[in-house]
């Protein structure tokens, strides 16, 4: 088990933590394609997660893989979670990392498709507004789905985007700018750099 900012443990489904914490648990299965949470753009995403999420929150995770952060956004008191991801192998590990923690089902939905491509997709995802989007990919990726974050994004709301080496920050940052997107931090752990924008 494994200690996240300051609220969150991760725990590997086959590892029990018998301590007893204060913390909020959060318990995964990664399935054969997906990590544990505990690479260092995750653990950015977390820290970044546990300052914004609020009981209003409505979140969307895009490349959600086993669902981490949608699910964990939950477990931190969040409203309702949407998670997207263009492996198909994501909806099922994200709903079953989502039943094993005992998040209600009405609150999170999980689909799969490429938002930049897929009009379908979008048009679903773009029913409402969200307080808070998540992108834990590549900043390529990333830099691509600028102007799609600004589309769904709510006044007042935040971006969190990792997944960043830090050899790539620069053309991530010029990129928002280029937006005319706010930066509000960057944080970095070894290699990895993520940037949490305001809108």
């Amino acid at each position: 088990p494994i200690e996240v900012g300051e609220k969150i443990l991760i725990q590997p489904e086959w590892e029990k933590h018998s301590e007893k914490t204060d913390r909020t648990v959060f318990t995964v299965n990664p399935g054969m394609t997906f990590g544990t949470g505990t690479h260092s753009s995750t653990k950015l995403c977390i820290r970044a997660l546990e300052k914004v999420i609020t009981p209003q929150t409505d979140m969307l995770d895009i490349g959600c893989g086993s669902g981490i952060l949608s699910i964990i956004s939950l477990l931190l008191g969040a409203k309702s979670a949407i998670g997207i991801d263009i492996d198909e192998n994501s909806k099922h590990t994200a709903y079953e990392n989502a039943k094993m923690n005992s998040v209600d089902k009405s609150k999170y939905t999980v689909y799969t498709g490429d938002i930049l491509t897929d009009k379908l997709l979008f048009e679903k995802i773009s029913q409402k507004k969200y307080s808070v989007i998540a992108a834990n990919i590549v900043a390529d990726v990333i830099i691509a789905l600028l102007p799609t974050v600004k589309k769904l994004i709510m006044p007042g709301g935040t971006f969190i985007c990792s997944g960043i080496i830090n050899e790539r920050l620069n053309d991530v940052l010029d990129a928002v700018k280029l937006n005319s997107i706010k930066v509000s931090y960057v944080e970095k752990d070894g290699e990895w750099s993520s940037v949490v924008c305001g809108f």
